[in-house]
């Protein structure tokens, strides 16, 4: 579609001219004016894509005041015809911005090219100011408060801005206004701290606390970055408030930690009933439990599975408190029969704690401490990867343990014995890493009971 443009020229035969040289090129003319008055309601009307504008106009309004109104109300580029005019005169035609300048006498060439490039200009510049005005939107819109602060002070805040801050209108016009205004006293440290060790990299990101006008206390997530270079140097921000996701984040932290406190009185309470019916095992299942923990740290795994670790080795043997008292303290070997009723001590275990909901595998480390890698344990008979690593990390710790401390049915083995028994069967009954594991312990870093 060919482009509209319309003529202002107050030289009828000149403008006829130009209007004959126009649609050669292939332009459409809309119209003609030939006094300011006149073009300005014919651009009002038509809305031509571009209007070629005699600088001199006879009338109440020159050919520049005429431009003026023309592009600052209906946004159509100008390129003015002239073909003279003084110092005052070009001056005061700039000021309108112009999208290039015909002389008098032209050539349609001359014509083309000045009309393309201001069509050209004019298209890109609409392009920008779309994109300004999308993202002005965006900006003016936002959830989060936005600011630009430059050195002399506060250049721009968006209204979610204000609503943070409580400050608006003039008090933030004022150059004078900084964020050390609004940032909590005990965090203005902390943020400049910040401030200078990210200034490099130009960006940062972090959080403080800040205090409203109307004195309220808010916790902010600041995400900023610096443009430009020295004087002109500006910082963008975006402020979250994340005060509410603070006072949930709290109230989680203040639960996870009573909850983790019933845990332990629950695992107490436990080991207490225990111990209170078999004196002769007594501490013996917080010893497991601290070798079994040095183990599993010796071997990298994670806190998690530490603290699973710790929580079921403190009660591995709580299925014994089905198990008659005389035969848990009786000074000799144990029958056949006896020994069979306390092999169920980790299904019993298993039974009495599966219900808890731990945040481990509790249950299952007790219900899988006494299988063996071969198939030889119980109550399962697993073998090898059917046993859960922790089980087997506390296997080991038993053994060792138990072997080398005072049973009523024999004294002490010693450490070294026990030792020995888990090093003689390593990678045969007990799993060679946690073996490993364990001499590395005992051996180079003197790991000794309590």
């Amino acid at each position: 579609m060919n482009k509209k443009l319309l003529i202002v020229e107050d030289d009828r035969i000149v403008a006829e001219d130009i209007k004959t040289s126009l649609l050669k090129l292939g332009y459409d003319v809309c119209g003609i004016a030939i006094s300011g008055k006149e073009a300005i309601k014919k651009a009002e009307e038509s809305h031509p894509d571009l209007v070629l504008m005699d600088i001199v106009l006879e009338g109440e309004i020159d050919g520049i005041e005429t431009a003026s109104v023309i592009r600052t109300h209906f946004y159509i580029p100008v390129v003015y015809i002239t073909a003279h005019a003084d110092d005052k005169t070009l001056g005061r035609a700039k000021i309108t911005e112009p999208f290039g300048y015909i002389l008098k006498p032209f050539e349609d060439r001359d014509v083309h090219s000045t009309i393309e490039i201001a069509l050209y200009k004019h298209k890109i510049e609409s392009m920008l100011k779309e994109s300004e005005e999308r993202y002005s939107s965006v900006v003016e819109n936002a959830y989060d408060a936005i600011y630009i602060m430059a050195q002399e002070g506060l250049k721009y805040a968006n209204p979610a801005f204000e609503k943070l801050t409580g400050f608006k209108g003039k008090d933030l016009n004022k150059d004078e206004f900084s964020l050390s205004k609004i940032v909590h006293p005990d965090d203005i440290k902390s943020v400049k701290e910040e401030a200078k060790k990210e200034k490099k990299r130009r960006e940062r990101s972090n959080e403080f606390r800040i205090i409203s006008k109307s004195g309220e206390v808010k916790v902010v997530e600041a995400n900023t970055v610096i443009i430009g270079n020295n004087e002109e140097e500006k910082e963008i921000g975006i402020l979250r408030d994340i005060t509410e996701r603070k006072r949930v984040e709290e109230e989680l932290s203040k639960s996870l930690e009573k909850l983790q406190k019933t845990f332990v009185d629950t695992i107490n309470a436990l080991v207490f009933a225990l111990e209170r019916r078999d004196p002769y095992t007594a501490g013996h299942q917080k010893r497991v439990a601290n070798l079994a923990c040095a183990i599993a740290k010796e071997m990298g795994l994670s806190k998690k599975k530490i603290e699973g670790i710790r929580l079921a080795g403190i009660v591995h043997d709580i299925g014994k408190i089905q198990i008659p008292t005389e035969i848990l303290i009786k000074p000799e070997h144990l029958s056949d029969i006896e020994f069979i009723m306390i092999k169920t001590h980790p299904q019993v275990g298993y039974d009495i704690l599966k219900a808890i909901d731990f945040p481990y595998p509790v249950a299952q480390i007790i219900l899988q401490h006494h299988e063996r890698i071969d198939g030889s344990g119980y109550p399962a008979g697993l073998r090898a990867e059917e046993i859960c690593l922790e089980a087997k990390i506390l296997a080991v710790a038993d053994v060792v343990e138990a072997m080398s401390s005072h049973r009523p049915y024999r004294p002490a083995l010693g450490i070294t014995a026990a030792l020995n028994e888990v090093k003689k069967n390593r990678g045969i009954i007990y799993d060679a890493k946690v073996v490993d594991a364990c001499l590395q312990l005992f051996f180079k870093k003197k790991f000794r009971f309590d």
